[in-house]
């Protein structure tokens, strides 16, 4: 460190002197450019002077005498790019002039510049003109320009006149080469001028004035190169802007070394020399910038005081650590082999704990000894096997197996034993109390120093509660956790079992779906809980039916598959089920209550309606459904015709997804007379499916579809819009505050949020409340009493009138009626049909009539499609009727067409027979 400290010390001085002696030697350098610039400008002013002195020895000179006195000049002087005289022209000589001199320049004339170029000067007084140039072929085209129409060059002239010295112009551009910058220096020339003559007489003595255009650029990179003074340095010459106190850049000569520093430069830190000083030319101020990286072999002395004092320093750091190295060495040897020991102990300590602490019995046997005895076995061994460690030591390893056990895991770890290799293998083994467990067991050899087996590792672990997990796992894959019964999965593969047993045979395998009938209902009325209690004692029914060789599966919420595999016929199998669904419609048991419910079977047998699992369960199902289909508590048998219609209903449903998108759906309507009357008060809207390949649907073929798959809801809110929608243009075009009657769906109905949607349907279609009517069907009121009655007065309560549909055909209780808030009891067409003919039809007809107005509610009859009908109906006071006796259900164009002829007739005083 001593000597890295004094080789710093002496480095720094030497440095201090380098660069001391570097800046004088770039401030010299910065002297001798100044001084040979500025010598230049003197030189090209004394050009000048020299022309001048030639036009002031003669009165008359020559264009070939000024060419020849010139020439020299210009040769001598590269940055001279044209010498000029010119004359002062009076305006009355002008012609005089221009005559004597197109002896010599045949075009000769006096010229000024405009826009760009020389034209014809314009008539003055006093012309300065461009009388001799020379070189004559580079400015040819100057010849008789009059300086004295420029300002600046004017400006400049008359400067120079009136102070009978040189005058340097500002910067000019040249014209070549382009884009450099030049100066004019300016000399006067006078005629006979007595000595101490003042400005005025000065201005009267002028003859012209002679000028030298300087190539600035030209003159100072020249003068830099013959002096070599521009490698590795960047130079700038600025001159002062006329009339103003900043510099304008003339041009940039040379370039700063952009490179890395040379190693010596880099090693003591490179310095960068920057400086500045301003001279004068012809009384303008100039300006010369340098800037130079100092050169890396300034410092060659500083760096080679560096490296040798570090390199002698380095060299006795080496000498006295290699001493210390080897004692730290030797003491670091002693030290490892302590730690060696140290480790060594701690580690046979550390695994003797591990072993002891094990969780996990860990067994030592001896591998070269007789029977591989046990040698030790840990704490976690006696907890496991119940045996204390005197009990076995000294032991067989065999004495841990069960008595004639023949487990084929035992087999492997006597192999592993006898081959001296690893292994693993899981055991059932037992406790000295008897009980049993299972073992994970892993086998590990441990090798000596010339690598012979000569010990076993034993570890074992209690996988008991896994297993059971598996088991369980198991068994919840295959069977059903409510009722225990077989899953799908299970049945499938037992079903695929039964086929493969009788294919070969060609016995018949029957598959039996049966389906608890309005299961649904006893999970709304009771709860799940009791569903679930009803639905195990279904299935132990049907399973003690099934026999020994079936197999009962529950595959859904109340459904089951019975699977029949006894070599039976058709008609065996047949009442096989029969005897099935008796047993499960004979009565349940719940909270001392009886509960009676019903199933429905649907029956598919290998090999006639299926030669697969999937086959057969989808087969039976839709047979099932036929089943329910025919009044339910039935037993059908699988037909194709059943497929064909089961993926006609899925057709039907797939397109019925697509219908509303493109269209397809339209409103019929049937107008509703009030018979006091006669006149058309209101209209039942009516849904129609133009469906594109089978026509004209009506709602019966496609409205009990739309409910099961929820389509329903879109769709009745479409329809409620659009005949709601209907409804307010009829309005607005003046034919009468007409009633639109519309159907809802249970689902729609038990929907919270169907008065808001009511509610948002009016208001953007303008409708009035008081103008739409909702028709409800008895049993959709009874599904939830209270529920309904609610959103009945919500409905109320806007304003909307409630009718019952259908009255009659359904529950029919007049305590509910007294309950419910509707406005209208529409008679069912059943009914209406049997008035001529059926006395029983005629006294429900006549007691639904009386009991509605006995209730302050309208009635109204719908299907009148005779004459007879309607004088009945009018006898008993029935308010109002529809039926195909007035019109048919007919599309908006038709209807509104309807009611305008209706009103013609009306107006016109026909009698009254509403549309016939």
């Amino acid at each position: 460190m001593g000597g890295i400290v004094i080789t710093l010390f002496l480095h720094q001085a030497v440095l201090g002197l380098e660069r001391t002696r570097s800046g004088y030697d770039f401030a010299r350098r910065q002297e001798i450019r100044i001084a040979l610039i500025k010598g230049s400008f003197d030189e090209a002013g004394e050009a000048v002077r020299a022309v001048n002195l030639l036009f002031r020895s003669s009165d008359e000179v020559s264009d070939a005498q000024f060419i020849r006195f010139t020439q020299p000049l210009i040769d001598t002087y590269p940055y001279v790019h044209g010498l000029t005289s010119h004359r002062f022209v009076l305006g009355a000589e002008r012609a005089a002039y221009e005559a004597a001199r197109r002896k010599v320049w045949p075009d000769f004339e006096i010229k000024e510049k405009k826009d760009g170029g020389f034209v014809r000067a314009g008539e003055r007084p006093l012309y300065l003109v461009l009388d001799m140039i020379a070189p004559q072929q580079r400015n040819a085209s100057a010849h008789g320009y009059d300086i004295w129409s420029f300002a600046p060059h004017r400006e400049l002239a008359e400067r120079a006149i009136a102070t009978g010295q040189a005058m340097a112009s500002g910067l000019v551009p040249m014209v070549e080469p382009v884009g450099r910058l030049g100066i004019v220096i300016t000399l006067p020339v006078y005629g006979p001028l007595s000595p101490g003559a003042g400005s005025v007489e000065r201005r009267a003595a002028a003859r012209g004035v002679s000028e030298v255009l300087i190539d600035v650029y030209e003159l100072v990179q020249l003068n830099l190169r013959h002096a070599n003074l521009a490698p590795g340095v960047e130079i700038t010459l600025s001159r002062q802007v006329q009339g103003q106190s900043t510099m304008r850049e003339v041009g940039r000569f040379g370039s700063l070394d952009g490179g890395e520093a040379a190693f010596p430069g880099k090693l003591v830190g490179s310095v960068l020399f920057d400086r500045t000083q301003r001279f004068t030319v012809s009384g303008q101020a100039w300006e010369l910038r340098s800037r130079a990286r100092e050169p890396a072999i300034a410092h060659l002395g500083s760096v080679l005081v560096l490296l040798t004092g570090l390199g002698f320093s380095v060299a006795a750091a080496a000498h006295v650590q290699g001493r210390s190295r080897r004692v730290a060495y030797i003491q670091a040897l002693v030290d490892e082999r302590t730690a060696d020991l140290r480790r060594t102990s701690e580690a046979l300590r550390l695994s003797q704990r591990a072993i002891e602490s094990s969780a996990n019995a860990v067994i030592l046997v001896d591998a070269l000894a007789e029977g591989t005895p046990i040698i030790h076995v840990n704490p976690a061994f006696q907890r496991l096997h119940g045996l204390r460690p005197e009990e076995v030591i000294g032991q067989p390893i065999d004495m841990l197996a069960p008595d004639g056990d023949e487990q084929p895991a035992l087999h492997e770890l006597h192999n592993a034993l006898r081959e001296r290799r690893e292994s693993h293998v899981v055991l059932q083994l037992a406790r000295k109390d008897g009980a049993r467990w299972f073992a994970d067991i892993y086998l590990a050899p441990v090798k000596d120093a010339q690598g012979v087996t000569d010990h076993f590792v034993i570890s074992e672990y209690d996988v008991t509660t896994a297993r059971q997990y598996e088991a369980e796992l198991e068994h919840r894959a295959h069977y059903d956790t409510l009722t225990g019964l077989p899953n799908r999965v299970l049945l499938t593969d037992r079903i695929a079992r039964a086929i493969a047993f009788a294919r070969p045979q060609g016995w018949p395998v029957w598959v039996v779906a049966l389906d608890l009938d309005h299961f649904k209902h006893v999970n709304d009325s009771l709860g799940h809980a009791a569903g679930n209690r009803l639905l195990r004692q279904a299935g132990e029914r049907i399973l003690a039916l099934a026999g020994p060789t079936g197999t009962v599966a529950r595959t859904g919420d109340d459904e089951f598959v019975l699977l029949l595999e006894s070599r039976i016929d058709e008609r065996q199998a047949a009442a096989m089920v029969n005897e099935v669904l008796a047993a499960v419609a004979a009565p349940f048991t719940e909270q001392d209550q009886r509960l009676f419910i019903t199933c429905s079977a649907g029956i598919a047998g290998f090999p006639g309606d299926g030669c697969d699992a999937e086959t057969l369960v989808k087969h039976a199902q839709i047979a099932m459904v036929r089943a329910k289909e025919a009044g339910r508590n039935a037993v059908r048998f699988y037909l194709p015709s059943m497929n064909e219609r089961a993926v006609e209903r899925l057709a039907l449903v797939d397109a019925m997804r697509h219908a509303m998108s493109y269209s397809e759906f339209e409103l019929y309507y049937q107008p509703q007379i009030a018979l006091a009357t006669g006149e058309v008060i209101g209209m039942e809207a009516l849904l129609r499916w133009r469906h594109p390949q089978m026509g004209m649907l009506r709602p019966d073929r496609f409205i009990s579809l739309a409910e099961e798959t929820g389509l329903i809801v879109p769709l009745g809110t479409w329809v409620l819009r659009a005949a709601c929608a209907q409804a307010a243009a009829w309005h607005r075009s003046g034919l009468g505050e007409l009633r639109i009657a519309v159907n809802l769906s249970s689902r729609q109905f038990n929907d919270a949020s169907l008065p808001r949607l009511i509610e948002s349907v009016l208001l953007e279609t303008g409708l009035p409340a008081t103008s739409l009517e909702i028709e409800l069907t008895e049993s959709l009121m009874m599904e939830n009493v209270d529920a309904a009655i609610a959103t009945m007065r919500e409905l109320k309560a806007m304003g909307v009138q409630l009718s019952i549909d259908d009255f009659g055909t359904g529950y029919s209780s007049l305590s509910y009626l007294k309950r419910f808030p509707v406005d209208v009891l529409k008679i069912d067409q059943s009914f209406v049909r049997d008035i001529e003919n059926d006395t029983n039809s005629t006294a429900m007809v006549a007691a639904i009539i009386s009991l509605s107005h006995d209730l302050g509610l309208r009635v109204i009859a719908e299907g009148v499609e005779t004459e007879a009908q309607l004088a009945y109906l009018r006898s008993r006071g029935c308010d109002e009727v529809q039926g195909y006796l007035f019109s048919r259900p007919v599309p908006a164009r038709e209807f509104e067409q309807m009611l305008r002829d209706s009103r013609l007739a009306a107006l016109q005083g026909a009698a009254v027979r509403p549309i016939g």
